[in-house]
Order: structure tokens, then sequence, then C-alpha cells
């Protein structure tokens, strides 16, 4: 068996998505999580692309933008492509390296094996996701009508 590294393991407890996970799930998810090294101007993820894969950054930041509309800056102990996981769907965002970046690949096909194994896991995933939901809804709601 590989060693994992400890400071993986961390970063991915540091996440929200991951913080109710137990030692052994998270040695888990960090045993099938890949690393990749990024450029600024790099891109993570292409709006419009099917999504296989969500990605941890564990160092640098991002930009998150929607066609041309900035949404918001992603940095270290963040998250992002986590619908990815879950339904292959395109990408309803892209996100473009702002500084260099170090992140952490979770390939979707091998987290549905840790999904099936690990129900804490799923549960945190559920949550984080209808969380993010419910938070456009209230903008959406709270946006003056046009």
């Amino acid at each position: 068996m590989r060693r994992i590294d400890d400071g993986k393991i961390r970063r991915l407890a540091e996440v929200e998505l991951f913080r109710h996970c137990t030692p052994k799930e998270l040695s888990r998810l960090a045993a099938m999580t890949d690393e990749a090294v990024l450029e600024t101007g790099q891109v993570l993820c292409r709006q419009g692309e099917v999504a296989t894969a969500a990605y941890v950054i564990d160092d640098g930041e991002a930009d998150v933008k929607i066609g041309n509309h900035f949404i918001g800056t992603v940095g270290p102990g963040e998250s992002v492509g986590e619908m990815g996981l879950l339904d292959y769907r395109p990408r309803s965002a892209s996100v473009v390296a702002r500084s260099p970046m170090k992140v952490y690949v979770i390939d979707a096909r091998r987290f549905e094996s840790v999904l099936e194994d690990a129900p804490t896991l799923a549960r945190s995933l559920l949550r984080e996701l209808t969380g993010r939901i419910r938070g456009l809804d209230q903008a959406a709601a709270s946006e003056p009508a046009a």
C-alpha cells in the first residue's frame, strides 16, 4: 500500500465538503487523489465541458467566471467542480489560475467507489451541494426585479 501524504489528508480535512469524514475515509480519499500543478492563466475547469473531476486547492488562487462575468476567487482549502463528482454534466463555470497553483484532483469514477463505502462522505457532499443551491436561491430572491 502506498504511503499517503499527511499534508494531503490535512488539506482534505479542511475542505467543507470533507470536514465530517472519518480519518479512514480521508485516508481513502487521499489515496485516490492525484496532484497537479498549474501556472498562472491555466484553465482548471472550462464552462460547458463535461465534468469528470473535482479539485481541492492546496496552494494558490483561481478566478471563477460564468461567461465573462467574474463570480469570485477560490483559494487554499476550497474545492471546485464537486457537482461533476455526481452528474458528469457540462461545467457551470470556468476556473482559471490567478497564480501558480497546486491542486488535488479527485477523479469522479474513482470517487464513486469511495462514496459507496463512505456514507458520511455521501451525506457531506449532499449537504454542501444543497447548501450552495439554497444560497443561490436566496441570492436570486433578494435581487431586484429587472
